[in-house]
């Protein structure tokens, strides 16, 4: 999103509307001042990882920092947490902490999925809701103390709910 790169959005969408489509898109159909259109390319894009490199080019010349921040972080949930950086990074300042905050958000999940939780009732309540429900809804063996603690702290009766209920199937299997 840099103001270099603004100049060239054009022909990077072309170049990544060529990766997705292979080139079968009609020139007159691809009307890229349509937020919406370029949306459903990057989304498209997001699902082939050959174009991971252009996507990645293409919104770096977005000059629609919502929808560049929308796709650096559809991104993130396809991508190791090491490499999120380099996603979060292609966003203009204005619109990267959201991103940023998602992708510490994956990192939790990532380290949890690696080691057994070591997490207490403060750092869990400091969690946003969002990563409050995606633990909760894990039915990982190796997740139980955390999922005890959203069970019984949660923010919402949803999250509580959700991890109580993760909780009996975890018990069940």
């Amino acid at each position: 999103m840099a103001a270099e790169s603004e100049h060239g959005l054009p022909a990077r969408l072309s170049a990544l509307d060529t990766a997705v489509n292979g080139g079968t898109t009609p020139p007159g159909e691809a009307t890229w001042e349509d937020g919406h259109a370029r949306w459903e390319l990057y989304r498209r894009a997001a699902e082939q990882p050959a174009a991971h490199a252009l996507l990645l080019d293409a919104v770096r010349a977005e000059t629609d920092g919502p929808l560049a921040s929308a796709v650096v972080v559809l991104m993130l949930e396809k991508t190791p947490v090491a490499a999120h950086s380099s996603w979060t990074a292609a966003l203009d300042p204005e619109v990267r902490d959201f991103a940023e905050r998602r992708s510490r958000e994956l990192a939790v999940l990532e380290s949890l999925d690696r080691s057994a939780p070591d997490c207490d009732r403060e750092a869990v309540g400091a969690w946003s809701d969002w990563l409050q429900l995606r633990v909760a809804g894990s039915r990982a063996e190796s997740h139980r103390p955390v999922l005890e603690l959203l069970a019984e702290h949660g923010r919402t009766k949803r999250i509580r709910r959700t991890a109580a209920g993760s909780l009996a199937d975890i018990g069940n299997a």
